[in-house]
């Protein structure tokens, strides 16, 4: 009898504990009144003593199936408690049958974050409810969530150039949320169906983030929307609220006709053109832009006794809106020392010194408040070209301190 009870044995290790499961009539864990003998199952996952994050959930209890001493339809119990001893039992799933293979699973409702959790099983066979299984532990982190961010600027309804600065107040958030990235939302329906722009970055510090944009479409009406995002708990939060803008400091750059220069409507935007100071009544123009590295040309008109060395690399551009059509041409000759460049000749009764664009931009006259445009070009003019580059264009309103 030893022997036999001794070979019908087995010990199971599961999550660091010793588990043992008999199958012999005299040790196993049976119910007398039932007409089988049945084994306790042992438990699988999740590993004794885990932590689980909040949003792992749903969670599955898995365990080995308990052994059955005839063939029967077998059933599982299991019971889930926030005390040990489980007199505070949060859920309980019954009836679960058997799998076919070694290891029989259920799916937890959502449980409660922050607590500790406490769970057995027992099997069901032939009439006979065995005992439940030993005690297995987890922990449910706490919950995390990350809120709608808040829109700083531009304010709504704001008129904007292309190129605009959007800037949010950081999200809030609770729990031990990971880093939080922001995605940035641009387009021409308040749907959001298509979008003109669309940008991830990661939080700024400060308690606020902000982005950059890409040239925008000009004059158009545009809605933008910030949502967070924890990547590491894989938590989205709502989109901010929408917000409108009006692009009305920018030109189309395809619908300019441009007076004896190239189209530049397909050059790459690598430079970025400050705010110009400009008067129409002394003629001064400032241009202040970063420097992209645009190649030299050597100046197109040497005079004898002039450094024949002498290279510029950057044109000034003047925009006009007249009858209703922009109109575009190269001006002024920059040379690599000149990154803040002041030309004179920009006065309200003409624009440029050498008047050299041609009709209707040669005999235009601009009126104080009007939008005129400013852009910074590698070399366009009188048929002279290096690498087809740009800044923006800058849109304001015409200066003149006499009136």
């Amino acid at each position: 009898m030893y022997m036999s009870m001794h070979r019908r044995f087995s010990t199971l290790v599961i999550a660091g504990a010793v588990v043992g499961v008999t199958t012999g009539c005299t040790t196993s864990a049976v119910q007398p009144s039932g007409k089988i003998s049945v084994a306790a199952p042992s438990g699988v996952l999740p590993a004794q003593n885990a932590t689980l994050r909040f949003i792992d959930q749903p969670i599955t209890l898995s365990i080995n199936n308990g052994v059955v001493a005839e063939p029967s339809a077998t059933t599982y119990t299991f019971e889930v408690s926030t005390d040990v001893s489980f007199s505070n039992k949060v859920q309980t799933k019954s009836g679960i049958a058997q799998s076919a293979g070694s290891v029989t699973s259920v799916k937890l409702d959502p449980l409660a974050g922050s607590t500790d959790y406490y769970w057995h099983a027992r099997t069901e066979a032939g009439g006979t409810v065995g005992v439940f299984s030993p005690t297995f532990a987890f922990k449910v982190g706490p919950p995390i969530s990350v809120s709608a961010v808040t829109l700083v600027s531009p304010a709504a309804a704001a008129e904007t150039g292309s190129l605009v600065t959007f800037v949010v107040n950081n999200a809030q958030r609770t729990g031990p949320a990971g880093p939080i990235t922001y995605r940035l939302e641009v387009s021409t329906s308040p749907t959001f169906g298509s979008l003109v722009f669309d940008q991830t970055v990661a939080e700024g510090g400060g308690g606020r983030t902000s982005f950059l944009s890409d040239e925008l479409p000009a004059e158009t009406n545009l809605y933008w929307r910030v949502t967070p995002r924890d990547d590491a708990n894989d938590i989205t939060g709502q989109p901010s609220a929408t917000s409108q803008l009006f692009t009305k400091f920018a030109i189309d750059l395809t619908k300019v006709v441009y007076l004896k220069a190239p189209n530049i409507s397909g050059w790459k935007r690598t430079g970025f053109l400050f705010p110009v100071e400009q008067d129409g009544a002394t003629g001064d123009m400032c241009t202040r832009f970063t420097d992209p590295g645009w190649p030299d040309v050597i100046f197109p008109y040497l005079g004898p006794d002039d450094d024949p060395n002498f290279g510029v690399y950057a044109n000034q551009w003047y925009f006009a809106k007249i009858g209703g059509t922009w109109y575009g041409g190269a001006g002024e000759w920059i040379y690599r020392a000149a990154l803040s460049v002041c030309k004179g000749g920009q006065l309200t009764d003409h624009i440029g010194p050498d008047s050299g664009f041609g009709e209707p931009f040669k005999s235009w006259r601009p009126t104080v408040g009007e939008l005129v445009g400013y852009a910074i070009t590698s070399i366009a003019r009188n048929g002279y070209r290096s690498v087809d580059q740009r800044t923006q264009v800058l849109v304001q309103p015409w200066h003149d301190s006499s009136r």
